[in-house]
């Protein structure tokens, strides 16, 4: 029987059911009569990039380097590579460099020129040439004599959609080009300024349109037909078919495009020796290479029967366009890849709306006719049906089909998340009672952790890579005696809390005080995969708050300082203690390590001192000193330390001259040269008197000048903890 409770629950579940449906199913029709645009084929769209080079992801645990890792495992099955009958002439930074930019268009006619020589079907101009040349007309009648002669041109236009006004060639080449396209592809640019989709004709513009527009193209073929792009043009050429044929064909329907991939390839290797490289979908071959005739064997044979493009790929000189595969896709590359796409008759195609809108239904329904499973089983058949839905994906994909799966996972996703926070509700109660409980003795970091999963408070632990990390206030004891206890045990918790908030700002865990000191650690419970670097940006951010402790707080009359160690390696965490009383804590060697370099700094009079297994990976983040190499008490392995100074680039203009000198100092003190180390490190204590390690080094060095020690590995061997 149910209670009024259930029935008012259910009445809310439905409720939410049909206004969640009837919004879906109702964005998605908005969607359908508004080309590229809109919040769900957004995140479509975001889905479909990482579909594709999800391949490329999976290499990374390869364990051989991948010539073509978009192909690896089922990559091969759903990507492919640009085909080879389609070539770039890439105006590139060599040509800009030797040429200049602008350069004249008499180098046009001979790369058309060349090309034909070299036995190229068509040849597709991806350049605006439109204010004649009045300094060099003859470069222009080159250009045009070129293009008169090979027959096989493609030429373009400018178009303004929003203006409706076309920009015409140099007089004299539309007349003798084969055809004459368009290069515009704003509008089928989507919302995130990336061109998924393409018109292949223009959906608004008719050849008829263009006034003054003289095209060597009949008026039987190209009068009633919209204006053609690049890649229909050059398609027509290539399959000797008339324009108004491949107009039949295709339409101005709007193309989703099926990416090509990029391949690494040598720049100029027809002449350069350095074998530098660069990615691209389409075989490149610059410009200047082909007029200069400087080509390979492979360029030569590929340029032979292929469409070539001619356009821009210098930097700073091309259209780009962020692609699934490359950020930065010059623009003549969309257009070969449309042309790659028609040549292979792999458009992706959309699913069947009705099914669709049927599965969509499915996702939305699913979890609310769940609605008295556990949480587990609601999420275990969400995340089944996503992971059966992620396969058809991938499959379609293969059959050259758009499935639009964000949609699904949208449909699902809210009303699994709306009817799981209801009993999410109910579990509320024991999660309260375990903070209440719990939260005065582990961190609040550990408490979430278990308050989502109750069964990690068990004694025991699990061995990690951690860093863990040891301050001590220095001089405690003379602060005692100048102190009224009421006075130290202020300043203490003014110092300790501010230390700590340092600590806690670098996700670091505050394990537990111990009188004057502050443990702490990294990487648990939480992966922290940076928690080196994060341990020593902490340590250095206490030195910075130290400052503005002893700065601001004027009402004690003592200033202290600190000593930190720092160490990374394996640990073991977790909660330690008896059956009634525990803490959240590690240990281990590292641990001790750790704690041990803390009173090491007294060696050194140093005031942050890492180990070479803490400094090593964070080092690109932080300025620092080397101290030495020293064998601690307990331990026979010595052990490189470091002095952590200031973050990357913060280093104060006195500091890092006194690093510099003290660095050359060490230098040669470790080289045997005493006599230029104690140069040095005096040169270091003439620019602070109270550097420690300077003082330190400088007193060894005149030790050692007067005899030096013999059989000294230079380890240092510290006796006392």
């Amino acid at each position: 029987m149910k209670t009024k409770g259930t029935k008012e629950n259910n009445k809310i579940l439905y409720s939410f059911g049909i206004v969640f449906s009837l919004l879906i199913l109702v964005t998605i029709m908005i969607e359908s009569f508004i080309p590229n645009r809109g919040w769900l084929r957004a995140l479509n769209a975001n889905w479909a990039d990482f579909r594709i080079n999800s391949p490329e992801y999976l290499s990374w645990f390869s364990p051989r380097e991948l010539k073509t890792p978009f192909s690896f495992l089922f990559g091969k099955y759903i990507n492919k590579p640009g085909d080879p009958r389609i070539v770039i002439a890439a105006i590139d930074d060599h040509t800009l460099n030797n040429l200049g930019y602008p350069f004249q268009r008499k180098y046009y006619g001979m790369m058309i020129e060349r090309l034909n020589k070299l036995g190229a079907k068509v040849i597709v101009m991806d350049v605006f040439t439109i204010d004649p040349d009045k300094t060099n007309p003859a470069s222009d009648r080159s250009y045009i004599n070129a293009a008169a002669k090979a027959g096989n041109v493609v030429s373009i236009i400018g178009l303004d959609h929003r203006n409706a006004k076309f920009q015409l060639p140099i007089k004299g080449l539309s007349e003798v080009s084969k055809y004459i396209a368009i290069p515009n592809m704003d509008k089928s640019l989507s919302a995130d300024n990336q061109v998924r989709s393409v018109y292949l004709f223009d959906p608004d513009f008719a050849y008829g349109n263009v006034k003054g527009l003289k095209i060597k193209c009949p008026e039987n073929e190209c009068g009633g037909i919209k204006i053609a792009g690049m890649a229909p043009a050059a398609y027509a050429v290539y399959k000797n078919m008339s324009l108004s044929e491949v107009w039949a064909k295709y339409g101005e329907k709007l193309y989703a495009l099926n990416f090509r991939y990029p391949q690494t390839r040598v720049e100029h290797p027809g002449w350069s020796k350095d074998a530098s490289i660069h990615p691209s979908i389409h075989l490149d071959i610059s410009f200047l290479d082909i007029i200069e005739g400087k080509l390979s064997k492979e360029e030569r044979e590929a340029i032979k029967g292929a469409m070539i493009f001619v356009g821009s790929t210098a930097i700073g000189a091309y259209d780009h366009y962020p692609s699934p595969f490359m950020q930065n896709l010059p623009g003549v590359e969309v257009h070969a890849n449309a042309l790659d796409n028609m040549l292979n008759d792999d458009f992706l195609k959309s699913i069947n709306p009705w099914l669709l809108a049927l599965l969509v239904l499915f996702g939305i329904w699913l979890p609310i006719c769940l609605r008295k499973k556990s949480i587990t089983i609601i999420t275990t058949a969400v995340v089944a049906v996503l992971g059966a839905m992620v396969v058809l994906d991938y499959y379609l994909l293969y059959k050259l089909y758009d499935f639009s799966f964000a949609y699904i996972v949208v449909a699902m996703f809210f009303p699994f998340v709306f009817v799981t926070v209801h009993k999410a509700l109910m579990e509320g109660r024991e999660k309260k009672w375990i903070k209440n409980t719990f939260g005065q003795y582990l961190s609040p970091k550990v408490v979430e952790i278990i308050t989502k999963d109750p069964s990690k408070l068990t004694l025991g632990g699990e061995k990690r890579d951690m860093t863990a990390f040891f301050l001590d206030i220095a001089g405690f004891t003379t602060m005692s005696e100048k102190l009224t206890p009421e006075q130290l045990t202020a300043m203490l918790n003014k110092y300790l809390s501010g230390l700590t908030d340092v600590i806690l700002k670098h996700d670091g865990v505050v394990d537990k005080f111990i009188g004057d000191c502050i443990m702490a650690f990294w990487n648990a419970p939480l992966d922290q995969k940076d928690h080196r670097k994060l341990a020593c940006l902490a340590a250095v951010g206490c030195t910075q708050e130290l400052a503005r402790l002893n700065r601001e707080l004027t009402e004690f009359p003592v200033k202290p300082s600190f000593r930190i160690g720092l160490n990374s390696g394996p640990m073991v965490v977790g909660n330690m203690g008896s059956s009634t009383r525990f803490s959240y804590t590690v240990l281990g060697d590292s641990v001790n390590l750790a704690s041990r370099l803390e009173g090491a700094n007294k060696f050194f009079h140093s005031k942050i001192m890492a180990s070479e297994y803490t400094y090593d990976e964070a080092k690109d983040a932080l300025e620092a000193r080397s101290l030495g190499q020293i064998r601690v008490v307990g331990k026979a392995i010595p052990v490189k330390v470091y002095e952590l100074l200031a973050r990357k680039g913060e280093l104060e203009d006195k500091m890092a001259r006194l690093t510099a000198a003290y660095n050359d100092g060490y230098e040669q003190f470790y080289k045997g040269a005493y006599e230029k180390a104690q140069k040095a490190f005096k040169a270091a204590l003439a620019i602070e008197p109270k550097d420690g390690p300077s003082a330190f080094y400088l007193e060894l060095s005149d030790k050692y000048a007067a005899a030096a020690p013999k059989d000294w590995d230079g380890t240092f061997n510290l006796t006392s903890k």
